[in-house]
């Protein structure tokens, strides 16, 4: 573009961009914009050599405002294009506009060249002596040296800048196999610790099945040393109670019985021992497999069922004599002598308070044996044995099976001998007794049909006035006028009328054709029970409703 070195290094060096890239075109733009003073001036004919543009052109860009020298440099740096070099004067203001006058009154008054010619173009040319080239050629030299010392400096920038990418690259890469290296160390801990755990659940697993392995060498030892049904059976019914022995031998000669009825079909005569019955019942108790091997059954199937591949007719029937003969042994005649009372006219309320009482005397004995209060009876009118006993003489044979003897011109009845095994078994008798009757007495059917056919707040009605009959007599046995109750009454109702009568005749009392109730003055122990009955059987009522 014509412009000398000298002042082209300086164009650059003034034009670097912060990070020490190098901006051409605003280097050119500079160069063009501040003239250079040192070198000699170029000639209109050079310039125009260079970069060719018709006078015409300059003449246009300067009418626009512009002076000639802006207006060459324009069309210089666009080659010739008006609009653009026009365009690049009005935004690159012309540095030499204001120094103009004074830079050409210096040089018409003190030329630098010495003596100068004019020429063709009107500027003069002023030949260098010796002195101002040598000086010029140092100055040179001396922006050249400044010139390189900003481009080794540039460079050691840049050197530098690289160095630290550099260095960041290879943090960058350390941080990322480091990272590696440590996804590495827990994926390696993580196999560890599953491993670890897999061990665990094996050795556990193996511990297990060595347990197992000798609870079943223990068991079979056991087994081994009961011999054959009858040391089963005996073992069984001494070590468990007699509710277990009971459901165990029931159960054993219920699938006896069936196999001896029906020995061709196979359903019968097989047994799956996962069952949960079966397993309370055959499995986990020591006595009824050895029992069942005697039968005539073996495990097969990895030990899953119980199989009767060929009955034997004669071993079942001499099986299930003896399984019988235990089941009925240390049972008690409280069953059948109850059964007994109610096929002879007793009511379910009575045989349900006998039993209540009984059970509650036997197991008081059970508990101290050696009490001889608790092993005595009084025989005196409104005592526990006439009015609960002695209308009844099943349940009087009942006491007698226990052990109660008349004592003293029979004034009392007591049990001289307690055995502790028999009392216990005459409880649990008492107990399914208990639990058996409780649902089924009068009082209990009554107060279900009252809450479902009259609904609660009738039968609440109901059961409140008869906790007041009875609380009140209670409290007051002596006051006769409690002993009558006029339930006609006291329930307009026909249909709850009916069910009040059944009530209090479950409660001891006499009710007449006029629908008078009337206590027989005795019994006041019988009282107690009647109105905590009344509370059971009404609670179980409001349960069943419920559901």
């Amino acid at each position: 573009m014509g412009i000398a070195r000298a002042h082209a290094i300086k164009g650059i060096n003034s034009t670097l961009a912060s990070n020490g890239q190098v901006q051409l075109e605003r280097a050119v733009n500079w160069c063009l914009s501040n003239p250079d003073t040192t070198a000699a001036p170029a000639t209109s004919s050079s310039a125009a050599s260079a970069v060719p543009f018709k006078s015409q052109d300059v003449q246009n860009v300067m009418a626009m405002g512009f002076s000639r020298a802006h207006a060459e440099n324009g069309l210089r740096l666009k080659r010739g294009n008006v609009q653009d070099a026009a365009l690049w004067c009005a935004m690159n203001p012309d540095p030499g506009s204001g120094d103009q006058k004074s830079n050409s009154a210096s040089s018409s008054a003190k030329p630098s060249r010495g003596s100068a010619s004019k020429t063709k173009s009107g500027r003069h040319i002023v030949p260098d002596t010796a002195e101002q080239q040598r000086k010029r050629r140092e100055e040179f030299k001396a922006l050249e040296e400044e010139y390189e010392a900003e481009l080794a400096r540039l460079k050691l920038k840049s050197a530098k800048i690289s160095i630290k990418t550099t260095s960041e690259f290879k943090q960058g890469s350390k941080s990322s196999s480091i990272q590696a290296a440590m996804k590495r160390k827990n994926d390696s801990q993580k196999l560890a610790a599953i491993a670890r755990q897999k061990q665990a659940a094996k050795e556990s697993e193996a511990r297990k099945m060595k347990e197992m392995q000798g609870r079943v060498r223990k068991r079979k030892e056991a087994e081994s040393k009961l011999g054959g049904l009858d040391g089963a059976l005996q073992h069984f019914q001494q070590s468990y109670d007699i509710d277990r022995v009971r459901e165990v031998l029931t159960l054993i000669s219920k699938i006896t019985r069936r196999i001896i009825k029906n020995p061709d079909e196979p359903k019968f005569r097989r047994i799956k021992l996962s069952n949960a019955k079966v397993q309370r019942a055959l499995v986990r108790p020591l006595g009824p497999m050895v029992a069942m091997r005697a039968l005539g059954f073996c495990e097969k199937e990895n030990g899953d069922v119980l199989v009767l591949d060929k009955p034997d007719r004669s071993v079942l029937s001499s099986g299930l004599n003896k399984i019988e003969s235990y089941l009925n042994r240390g049972a008690t005649i409280i069953p059948a002598d109850f059964k007994e009372a109610e096929s002879k006219g007793a009511s379910l309320e009575s045989i349900l308070f006998a039993a209540k009482e009984l059970r509650r005397i036997l197991a008081s004995i059970a508990d101290l044996p050696g009490s001889v209060p608790l092993r005595s009876l009084s025989t005196e009118k409104g005592g526990i044995y006439s009015e609960r006993f002695a209308k009844h003489p099943a349940l009087v044979r009942s006491l007698k099976s226990l052990g109660f003897e008349p004592k003293q011109g029979g004034q009392y009845v007591r049990m001289d001998s307690p055995d502790v095994a028999v009392l216990r078994d005459a409880v649990a008798d008492l107990d399914r007794e208990i639990a058996k009757r409780t649902p089924t007495t009068g009082v209990s059917r009554s107060l279900a049909k009252l809450l479902a056919l009259q609904g609660k707040e009738k039968a609440s009605f109901v059961v409140d006035k008869s906790r007041v009959c009875l609380s009140r007599i209670q409290r007051n046995p002596v006051e006769r006028r409690y002993w009558t109750v006029d339930l006609g009454r006291l329930f307009k109702d026909t249909a709850v009328l009916a069910e009040a009568r059944i009530l209090f005749s479950g409660f001891g009392f006499a009710v007449d054709k006029s629908h008078v109730a009337n206590w027989g003055g005795s019994d006041t122990h019988g009282l107690v029970l009647a109105l905590a009955h009344l509370n059971e059987a009404w609670k179980a009522s409001l349960l069943a409703s419920v559901r």
